[in-house]
């Protein structure tokens, strides 16, 4: 290992650290944030260890089994925010140094500093609702510090996994009691993650039995994690949930929000998607036996800015400059919509042109998104000499053929296919939101780091696009990061300013609390998570929490 390379990872580690402390720092207490600063269903702030462990038993009797991480979340309502803000930078950071363990199969993550830098690129734009399952309070707790329970779980079977194809796997019989105790850990976290992860080491288990000595760590983790997942759900609070959320849904409805789910999670996974597709065509590239990845077939270096491109950029530039304006491009394409389209088709009800200006509150954003990135996967191609003669020539070596020659490709595919079982197991769920796809994501994150560091595909990007995949990183992140920053800090003024009122009201014994709505609307493509103070959970919450009865937004 280069010394440099142990510093180059030291200051990756530390950039994604100070960028997720600065954004849980300026996140707020919000919706079931403040629920879970109660004793459950109570009123009753808690304001003891005590009170953290009568809350936990009261949400498990009356909500749901969720109680390692519930634990967690009340645990540090209790000791205070900053405490938080600190420990929740660091279980994400934690999270990304698992998942670059999990795709070079050994436990020297320092020696990548590129991968882990990558790796945090691709988390930042990939994972669903970035804001709800990362930062915020409530939904950290549940979706990632259960990811990080798990992929610290399955370390030391991918390990042994890969021991055993190098004849060098040992029984390592001290593992016994930690590995069923992190199974417990594992298992009692998120539904569908607990699935996944029982299903994994038993049928790991098995197949290892299968090949030779069965170390009794693995079985004793399958079953630790067993052990968590009847506890998850066997929970009197599961029950009541469902009859709440699930009465009435039929098996179709079920069927139906697995379209909704995954399909989001894809809309989400777009760059890691078309980076899989550049790694898969490398592959068959290398393959094939008239052509190689970026031969005679690249392109000329003059035709990098055609016109589609030139166009396509000064779009992205207008919409970047107008999104810092004010949004003024958004908002004039809003009215000429509601006044050309909408009007004349009689869809010009004031709730209804209500809800298209909150859907054109992220036009810009999205626009910009999609357009960056489908601007440099197109100048990633052409780096990589993929033109229709050289795709026609890829063509001729099969998928099968490049999953046989290639153990990165098998293990990709592996994960994939994992996760997509992951979020299959969430058919039995009255609802399938984008943030249950959390742990399918970071399974998929692997999987395409895998790819990245094989050194057929690492070869041919550091050869010929390591300067666009830079410059793409760069702008895109940029964007996302400042714009995401800048809009949690202008969410914490304005959730300050009201709950101010909030507080002055529960003082006057007043039983009402008066404030305008917040207009500030854009999310960072979901990086900042917030909703007005009048909706449903976040009033509810408020209104116990303070002592009064109702909040009115003044619309």
């Amino acid at each position: 290992m280069k010394r440099s390379d142990f510093w180059r990872t030291a200051l990756v580690m530390a950039v994604i650290f100070l960028l997720m402390y600065g954004l849980n720092h300026l996140m707020p207490l919000h919706r079931d944030d403040y629920d879970y600063s109660m004793i459950w269903l109570t009123g009753e702030h808690v304001g003891s260890f005590s009170g953290v462990m009568e809350s936990l038993w009261r949400h498990y009797l009356f909500h749901g089994g969720r109680m390692v991480t519930v634990f967690c979340l009340d645990l540090f309502l209790w000791t205070g925010k900053g405490i938080f803000d600190f420990a929740n930078a660091l279980m994400f950071l934690l999270l990304l140094v698992l998942l670059v363990i999990h795709a070079r199969r050994d436990w020297h993550f320092w020696r990548e500093p590129g991968i882990l830098a990558v790796l945090g690129i691709l988390a930042w734009l990939s994972f669903p609702h970035f804001g709800e399952v990362a930062v915020w309070k409530s939904g950290s707790t549940v979706y990632l510090w259960s990811a990080v329970f798990a992929a610290l779980f399955l370390v030391p079977y991918n390990l042994h996994l890969k021991a055993m194809g190098e004849g060098q796997a040992r029984p390592r019989n001290w593992l016994l009691l930690p590995m069923f105790a992190l199974g417990v850990l594992a298992g009692w976290s998120v539904e569908n993650l607990a699935v996944t992860v029982f299903v994994l080491t038993a049928g790991l288990s098995w197949w290892v039995k299968r090949k030779g000595k069965l170390p009794l760590w693995m079985p004793a983790g399958a079953f630790g994690a067993l052990a968590g997942l009847v506890l998850l759900v066997a929970a009197p609070g599961n029950f009541v949930r469902y009859d709440a959320q699930g009465s009435g849904k039929g098996i179709f409805v079920h069927i139906g929000n697995q379209f909704a789910g995954n399909g989001e999670m894809v809309l989400y996974l777009l760059p890691v998607i078309l980076l899989l597709i550049a790694a898969g065509r490398i592959y068959r590239l290398h393959l094939a036996a008239d052509a190689r990845a970026g031969g005679e077939t690249a392109e000329p270096s003059g035709q990098a800015f055609g016109w589609g491109r030139m166009l396509c950029l000064a779009v992205i530039v207008l919409l970047v400059v107008s999104y810092f304006n004010g949004s003024f491009f958004a908002a004039a394409l809003r009215d000429f919509l509601v006044a050309h389209v909408l009007a004349p088709l009689g869809l010009d009800k004031p709730r209804t042109v209500e809800h298209f200006a909150n859907v054109m509150v992220g036009f810009e954003e999205m626009a910009i998104y999609w357009l960056a990135i489908f601007f440099f996967y197109s100048l990633l191609k052409r780096a990589l000499g993929f033109s229709h003669e050289s795709l026609a020539s890829a063509r001729t070596v099969s998928w099968r053929s490049a999953l046989h020659a290639f153990p990165a490709a098998r293990y990709a595919a592996f994960l994939i296919a994992l996760a997509l079982f992951n979020n299959f197991v969430m058919i039995a769920a009255p609802t399938f939101p984008a943030r249950a796809t959390f742990s399918s994501v970071a399974m998929i994150l692997v999987a395409v780091c895998a790819v990245l560091r094989d050194p057929v595909v690492q070869g041919e990007l550091e050869k010929k696009a390591q300067k666009t995949l830079f410059l793409a990183s760069a702008a895109i992140c940029a964007f996302t990061m400042i714009a995401a920053l800048l809009i949690t800090a202008a969410m914490q003024e304005e959730n300050a300013a009201r709950l101010a009122i909030v507080k002055q009201a529960a003082e006057n014994g007043e039983e009402i609390a008066y404030m305008k709505p917040i207009l500030l609307k854009n999310r960072a493509l979901r990086h900042v998570f917030f909703v007005d103070f009048d909706n449903g959970v976040t009033k509810d919450g408020l209104c116990k929490y303070y002592g009064i009865k109702d909040i009115c937004v003044e619309r």
